[in-house]
């Protein structure tokens, strides 16, 4: 199958389950951050759940197909339309060489993943297609997708897994944690702060974590400490001298020098990933 790029979106790129395994080395695991979404666009067009697949967020592209095959778009903030003709949710649809598609903004979440079917014909680094920005440099630069590009995929499918194991959860903004290595440099003012109040995503967050407009001190004894620094990953909850809480996503940093107060739930990242500015938010213990 093959898509030509006609727009490319606000910025549409290439991911999949990332790069786990080099944290070690410094660098970020990356990947989809709603892997959820990824994997069930994948089901749905008969490929291997771990096969690549487009991250749009806010603005998707559009795109003219030059070879039949299948596609599917699932997550928040989209709508598919081929030809004009709104796409039903969560579900493949075949397309033509001719056809056109456009990804619309719902004003719904915040992003959403283009499964294509077939195996893609992409350049990979350490074993992953996922795009990946450090600062200003693009690491896989032709994963960030441009106009004019295409898209090509080698026909094959796998066994779809049963649906009942791929459950695509409801959007919800009430976040699952742990408590972090530093969670007792918190006393109760800063835990009740932390956890019995709505949070708001502020600028700039991006798939490196999500800022919040937390004003969190902590524990008195511990205001003026400083800590060596220490590996954090995906969802660790970071607390700055501001008092400012930071939760990392994806292709955040391996390392950091910031108390570690809470860890999210894994299954929280897929929803942490459907969160834009403005969005409020809830931490809750797990078990609490």
């Amino acid at each position: 199958m093959k898509l030509q790029f006609v727009t490319s979106g606000l910025r549409t790129t290439t991911q999949d389950m990332g790069r786990p395994g080099y944290t070690h080395m410094g660098v970020p695991a990356g990947g989809a951050l709603d892997r959820g979404a990824m994997q069930y666009a994948n089901h749905l067009v008969n490929n291997a759940l771990a096969t690549p697949v487009l991250e749009m967020t806010f603005t998707g592209p559009r795109l003219i197909c030059l070879e039949a095959g299948k596609v599917a778009l699932v997550g928040g903030g989209f709508n598919l339309l081929v030809n004009g003709e709104r796409q039903a949710e969560n579900q493949a649809a075949w397309v033509c060489a001719g056809d056109e598609l456009a990804i619309k903004s719902s004003d719904n979440g915040c992003r959403s993943y283009l499964a294509v079917s077939g195996e893609w014909r992409v350049k990979r680094w350490l074993k992953s297609a996922s795009a990946l920005r450090v600062g200003s440099h693009e690491l896989l630069p032709e994963a960030v997708w441009q106009s004019g590009d295409v898209i090509d995929t080698r026909d094959t499918s796998v066994k779809p897994w049963p649906s009942n194991l791929l459950p695509l959860r409801p959007a919800s903004n009430r976040i699952k944690v742990f408590p972090g290595p530093e969670y007792d440099w918190l006393d109760d003012s800063g835990r009740t702060q932390v956890l019995s109040k709505p949070i708001t995503v502020v600028d700039p967050s991006n798939r490196g974590g999500l800022r919040t407009d937390t004003h969190i001190q902590l524990r008195e004894d511990k205001r003026k400490s400083e800590m060596i620094s220490s590996g954090v990953q995906p969802g660790t909850v970071q607390l700055t001298h501001a008092g400012q809480a930071i939760i990392l996503m994806r292709d955040a940093q391996t390392i950091g020098g910031y108390p570690r107060l809470l860890q999210c739930a894994s299954q929280s990242l897929d929803q942490l990933a459907q969160l834009k500015v403005g969005d409020q938010l809830m931490l809750s213990l797990i078990g609490s």
